[in-house]
């Protein structure tokens, strides 16, 4: 964790009718340990600085794994039908949806950061920013969907259908773009933005 010494000495700002502060031994621009060296920061900075710093270190801190937000780490398979309904935003992170259909929901700006999505049905559906990095995707349908500036991983080499699916800005690795550029049901314009 940073210490908000570190971050408002780390970004001084020089000028005139400065705020003298010392550099501690924690920041990396000292010149050897143990010595000070003088900063500054002008009054006007100084205060819109740590206030912006201090507001960043008392921000609750949530888990990479999703932080238990609506529907992380839960098994949805036993209500599987999630389909033509909005989702926006919303955490699915390491969520069991086996099989789930999503057809035609809205969903973006969703996360599903290592969820396991096989069999499921996302046609006709609006993943627009959606994040669906280390999922595991084998027979997931695509069809027709909207993934634009969505982040994929390799697991959407797996996906039963990619008919008519705009991938417009999206984020996918490098070996899988390769192996999604091979597949022959790329070629379909999608019915709602027209790539």
């Amino acid at each position: 964790m940073f210490s908000a010494s570190w971050l408002l000495l780390c970004f001084a700002i020089s000028g005139t009718e400065a705020i003298r502060l010392p550099f501690t031994s924690a920041c990396p621009h000292t010149p050897s340990a143990g010595t000070s060296t003088p900063s500054t920061l002008r009054p006007a900075a100084a205060l819109p600085l740590s206030l912006a710093f201090s507001s960043l270190l008392s921000a609750p801190a949530l888990a990479v794994s999703g932080g238990g937000l609506d529907f992380a780490n839960l098994d949805i398979t036993s209500s599987p039908d999630f389909s033509s309904k909005s989702f926006v935003k919303k955490d699915f992170s390491q969520v069991i949806a086996k099989g789930t259909s999503f057809k035609g929901s809205v969903l973006t700006g969703s996360r599903f950061y290592k969820a396991y999505l096989v069999n499921a049905d996302f046609s006709y559906s609006d993943l627009t920013g959606v994040s669906l990095e280390d999922t595991s995707m084998d027979n997931v349908n695509l069809k027709q969907s909207v993934a634009k500036g969505a982040y994929f991983s390799a697991s959407l080499k797996d996906v039963e259908s990619v008919a008519g699916a705009d991938f417009s800005d999206a984020s996918i690795p490098d070996k899988t773009r390769v192996a999604m550029c091979m597949r022959d049901d790329l070629g379909e314009k999608n019915e709602k933005t027209g790539v």
